[in-house]
C-alpha cells in the first residue's frame, strides 16, 4: 500500500500532513531565494552559498518526511531509529548539494537534466530511508521492490521539472518556482510504499533505543528553523555586506586612487561649507591650483610609473606640510588644488602659493631617476574672484595657464580679463590645428651668404599663416600657441617635408635651414621623422640644417643629445639659433655639440647704437672660434651692419641687405620642378 492510498483511507493526522507541506514549500522558497545568490556570484562566495542552500532544501525534504511519516495513526508502540534518522539528514543534505552543482555545468541542459534526476532520486531516498528509520512494534515493513515507483516518479518529474523551477526563480518568480520544484517531491512522497500497521497494540522489548515520534518532530522543527534562521542571517550579512561596499565605494568615489588624496568630487562636497565659514568669519578663502610643467614629457620619457611616483610624492609633500583647515585634492591629471579658508589677506594667500612652488620644487627621487620638476600656480581668492568653487578653479585655472605660458615654474593670480586672452588663444588654437589641411600655411625662404664674397651658401625656411577669415598671423603671435598646444609637432613635421621637397629641386644645391621647437626633439621621434623625409624627398642630408630655437627651456637634455647625434652621424648639420636671447644660452651651447652658432636679430640691428649689442656679437664670434664652429649674424640690413660682421670675423649673415624673402616659385629650381609646378 502507497502513502496515497493510506491517506484517503484516513490513517493519517491531517494537521500533520498539511505542516509536512508547509515545511517543504518553505524549504524549497527558501532554498531558491538563496540559490540565485550562487548563481550569480562566480567568487568564492558561491560554495558558501551552495552549501547553505543544500543545507536549507535538503533539511526541509528530510523535515517534510518525519512530519509525513509521523503522521501515521497507530495504537501500537512507535519510534525513529537515532542512528539511521540522522544519517537521512546527512544523505539529504548531500544530495539537494550535488543536485544543485550540477545545475551550474556549462553544458546547460544535459547537466540540468542530470542535476533534476539527482534531486528527484534525493527525495524519494529521504522519504524511503525516513519511513525505513521508522519502527512500529508488530508492523510489516514494505518490500523493498516496492520503492522502485517513487524513484521512478521522483526522478522522471525532476528530469524536467527541475531546470524549469531554477528558470522560473531567475526571473524572480519564486512562488512560482517553489509549487514547481515540489511536484516530483510530492510525486516520490505519494507513490512510496508504507509500513503495514498492526490493528492490536504492540510494545517494543526493553532496552531498545528510539526517539519517539514527539521527540522527532521536534528536533524536526528545531533543524528545520535553524536553517531558515541561518537564511535570514545570511540575507542580513549580505545586506550588511553590501551596505559596506556602497559605503566603501563612496569612499573611493571620493578618493583618488593613485595618490589617497580627496579628488575633485569630494572638494565639490566640501566647497559650500569651506566658502560659508570663510564668508561668516569674515575672512578670505585662497584657491590654488598646481600645474605640473612638463608632465607629460616625464611620462613619455621614463615612462608612467615614473609619472605616477611624481604624483605620489608631490601628494605626500602636500599632505605632510599643510592640515586642517587647508583642503588638499588631486584635482585632474597632472593638477592639485589646494584651499585655504583660513587665510586673512591677499599676501597671506600669495605667501602660501609661495609655500607650495617651494615644495613642489624639492627634487624628487624615483626608483630610477632624480627629476627636478616645476609647477605653474594660478591663485584666485575668495569672495574678489568668485562666489563659488567653479568660478573659483575656473579663474585658478585660467591664471595657472598664463603662467605656463610665459615659461612655467611661476605664480600667477587671476586678472579681469584672462578669460578673453585665453577664449581668444584658444579659438586661434583650434583654427591652427586645421591650417596644415586647408592649405593655409606657406613657406617664405631667406637667403643665408658668406660674409667677406657674399656668396649665396644656403636658405632659411619660414612658416607663414594666412588664415582664412582674420588673414596674415605673425610666427611670433602662433607660434608660442602651437608650442604650448603641441600643435608644433604637425607644423613642424610639414614645414619640414615642403622645405625639403622644394630643396630638393632647386637649381642650385645649396643647403636649407628649418627652425624646430625643443619640444619637438623631446616628444616626438624626430630623427625617424627627419630620416622618413629626406627618403620621401631625396634631399641629401649634407643639404639640410636643422636650427634648434630656444624658445622654450630645454629640460631632457639627454634626449636632446641624442637627437642631435642622430642627425649628426645621418649627416645633418644641427645650429643653436637665437643665441643669446634663450633661457641659458652659454649652458645650451656647452652641454650640445652645435655645429653653427646663429646670433639673433636684435643684436645686428642694434650695432650702431648700443656697444653692449657689440660686445655681445664679439663675444658670440670668439665663442665660435673657441668651439671650432661658424657664426651667422641673422637680421644684417646696412652695409655698416656687414662691415663690423666683417671685422670680427663673423663667418656668415643672412638678412634684407641680400634681399627679400623669397616665394618658393622666385628660387630658380630645375626643369623637372618647372613641370612639376605647371601641372
Amino acid at each position: 500500500m502507497n502513502l496515497a492510498i493510506a491517506i484517503f483511507s484516513s490513517k493519517y493526522d491531517y494537521i500533520l500532513l498539511l505542516l509536512s507541506l508547509a515545511i517543504c514549500l518553505a524549504g524549497t522558497v527558501f532554498a531558491l531565494q538563496t540559490s540565485g545568490k550562487f548563481r550569480k556570484d562566480s567568487s568564492g562566495a558561491r560554495t558558501i552559498w551552495l552549501l547553505w542552500t543544500a543545507l536549507v532544501m535538503g533539511t526541509s525534504l528530510w523535515a517534510a518526511a518525519v512530519f509525513a511519516i509521523s503522521a501515521q495513526v497507530t495504537t501500537a508502540q512507535s519510534g525513529f531509529e537515532m542512528t539511521s534518522i540522522l544519517a537521512v539528514l546527512f544523505l539529504a543534505v548531500a544530495g539537494t548539494f550535488a543536485s544543485f552543482a550540477l545545475s551550474l555545468k556549462k553544458h546547460l541542459r544535459l547537466f540540468l537534466t542530470l542535476s533534476g534526476i539527482v534531486f528527484g532520486s534525493t527525495a524519494a531516498a529521504t522519504f524511503m530511508l525516513v519511513e525505513r528509520s521508522f519502527k512500529v512494534a508488530g508492523a510489516t515493513p514494505a518490500d523493498l521492490p516496492s520503492y522502485f515507483w517513487p524513484f521512478v516518479a521522483g526522478a522522471g518529474l525532476g528530469s524536467v521539472l527541475f531546470g524549469l523551477a531554477l528558470r522560473t526563480a531567475g526571473k524572480g518568480q519564486i512562488k512560482v518556482s517553489a509549487a514547481i520544484m515540489a511536484v516530483p517531491v510530492a510525486a516520490a512522497f505519494l507513490t512510496a510504499p508504507v509500513t503495514n500497521l498492526p490493528i492490536v497494540p504492540h510494545w517494543f522489548p526493553a532496552g531498545m533505543e528510539l526517539l519517539t515520534t514527539s521527540q522527532a518532530l521536534t528536533m524536526a522543527v528545531l533543524v528545520s528553523a535553524l536553517c531558515a534562521a541561518f537564511t535570514c542571517s545570511g540575507d542580513l550579512l549580505e545586506n550588511f555586506r553590501k551596505q559596506a561596499a556602497r559605503r566603501a565605494y563612496h569612499h573611493l568615489a571620493l578618493q583618488d586612487n593613485l595618490t589617497h588624496l580627496p579628488n575633485r568630487h569630494y572638494v565639490e562636497n566640501v566647497a559650500k561649507q569651506l566658502l560659508k565659514e570663510a564668508r561668516d568669519n569674515e575672512t578670505i578663502c585662497a584657491v590654488v591650483l598646481v600645474s605640473l610643467d612638463e608632465f607629460k614629457a616625464i611620462n613619455d620619457l621614463h615612462g608612467y610609473s615614473t609619472g605616477d611616483a611624481v604624483l605620489r610624492r608631490m601628494a605626500s609633500l602636500f599632505r605632510a606640510q599643510f592640515g586642517d583647515p587647508v583642503v588638499i585634492a588631486r584635482f585632474y591629471g597632472d593638477e592639485f588644488l589646494i584651499i585655504d579658508p583660513s587665510v586673512e589677506t591677499p599676501d597671506d594667500a600669495t605667501a602660501l602659493a609661495r609655500k607650495v612652488r617651494e615644495l613642489a620644487r624639492r627634487p624628487i627621487q624615483t626608483e630610477n631617476y632624480r627629476l627636478s620638476v616645476q609647477c605653474s600656480i594660478g591663485l584666485a581668492i575668495y569672495p574678489r574672484d568668485g562666489q563659488n568653487l567653479n568660478h573659483l578653479v575656473q579663474r585658478a585655472n585660467l591664471a595657472a595657464k598664463q603662467a605656463k605660458a610665459v615659461g612655467g615654474n611661476a605664480i600667477q593670480p587671476y586678472v579681469t580679463g584672462m578669460e578673453e586672452n585665453n577664449l581668444w588663444e584658444a579659438a586661434l588654437a583650434s583654427d591652427l590645428r586645421n591650417a596644415t589641411f586647408e592649405n593655409q600655411l606657406s613657406l617664405l625662404f631667406q637667403k643665408q651668404n658668406q660674409t667677406q664674397n657674399g656668396r649665396l651658401i644656403g636658405y632659411e625656411a619660414l612658416v607663414r599663416w594666412r588664415h582664412a577669415e582674420k588673414g596674415y598671423i605673425p610666427p611670433e603671435d602662433f607660434i608660442p600657441i602651437a608650442e604650448r598646444s603641441g600643435i608644433i609637432l604637425d607644423i613642424g613635421a610639414w614645414v619640414l617635408r615642403e622645405a625639403c621637397r622644394e630643396a630638393a629641386n632647386w637649381d642650385d644645391p645649396v643647403t636649407v635651414s628649418v627652425n624646430v621647437s625643443p619640444y619637438q626633439f623631446s616628444r616626438s621621434d624626430f630623427s625617424g621623422l627627419v630620416s622618413t623625409v629626406l627618403m620621401e624627398t631625396g634631399l641629401s642630408p649634407h643639404r639640410l640644417e636643422i636650427e634648434l630655437t630656444e624658445s622654450t627651456p630645454i629640460e631632457d637634455h639627454e634626449r636632446v643629445s641624442q637627437t642631435i647625434e642622430a642627425l649628426q652621424k645621418m649627416g645633418i648639420r644641427v645650429a643653436m639659433d637665437d643665441f643669446g636671447t634663450g633661457y641659458s644660452s652659454l649652458n645650451t651651447l656647452q652641454a650640445f655639440p652645435f655645429d653653427k652658432l646663429k646670433v639673433d636679430r636684435v643684436f645686428t640691428q642694434s650695432l650702431e647704437t648700443s656697444s653692449q649689442a657689440r660686445a655681445i656679437l664679439r663675444s658670440a664670434v670668439l665663442l665660435g672660434h673657441s668651439f671650432g664652429i661658424p657664426v651667422i649674424a641673422e637680421g644684417v640690413e646696412t652695409e655698416q651692419q656687414l662691415e663690423f660682421l666683417k671685422e670680427v670675423g663673423c663667418q656668415e649673415v643672412q638678412g634684407f641687405l641680400f634681399g627679400k624673402h623669397l616665394l618658393p616659385s622666385q628660387i630658380k629650381s630645375t626643369e623637372k620642378d618647372k613641370h612639376r609646378r605647371a601641372g
